[in-house]
């Protein structure tokens, strides 16, 4: 019994460090590509974010005011009111990042993390050069309606960061019942 005990032999200092030094090799590398991966999943996810955030937003801005009855307010470039095909006061207006939808006075956010909206209002527009020609000084005389939306995700991020996403998109929304 005693010689079974006495012939085990171990493992060697240099042996258990060289194990030790590749192991430390293969984990910084699997974490490597795990952080790279995760980063991906997050600039991925937060562009999805704002390009979904400006698709809704223009969907309902585009939709109400192609069926709307009369623009009653041009309230600058971020802030414009109409009464739909029902007769309900509808306004949109920008209020620091949120986009808000008003109906006959009661406001609901529509979204968040805008960074900028620009609205145009004109009375001609040129389809051939895709420009307002005419720019409209009332809102009578509003026949088409440019809209430029830019989103970011709604949590704040680094400027310099992989999730610091930003989403332009631009609406052409030509008033069918006016």
């Amino acid at each position: 019994m005693r010689r079974i005990v006495t012939d085990q032999r171990g493992f060697t200092l240099a042996e258990l460090l060289v194990v030790t030094a590749v192991l430390g090799i293969v984990l910084a590398g699997v974490m490597m590509i795990q952080q790279s991966g995760q980063q991906a999943y997050v600039m991925g996810s937060n562009r999805v974010e704002t390009q979904q955030n400006a698709r809704v937003a223009l969907d309902d801005m585009t939709r109400e005011l192609r069926s709307a009855r009369a623009v009653t307010t041009l309230g600058g470039t971020t802030d414009i009111t109409f009464s739909d095909q029902n007769g309900a006061t509808i306004r949109y207006s920008l209020s620091g990042a949120i986009l808000n939808r008003t109906q006959n006075g009661v406001t609901n956010p529509l979204i968040g993390g805008v960074q900028t909206l620009a609205m145009v209002y004109c009375n001609v527009w040129n389809a051939v050069t895709n420009s307002c020609t005419t720019a409209a000084a009332t809102p009578a005389a509003t026949r088409v309606v440019v809209i430029d939306l830019v989103t970011r995700t709604e949590e704040t991020a680094a400027t310099y960061s992989l999730a610091n996403q930003r989403t332009t998109m631009r609406s052409v929304v030509k008033l069918r019942n006016l």
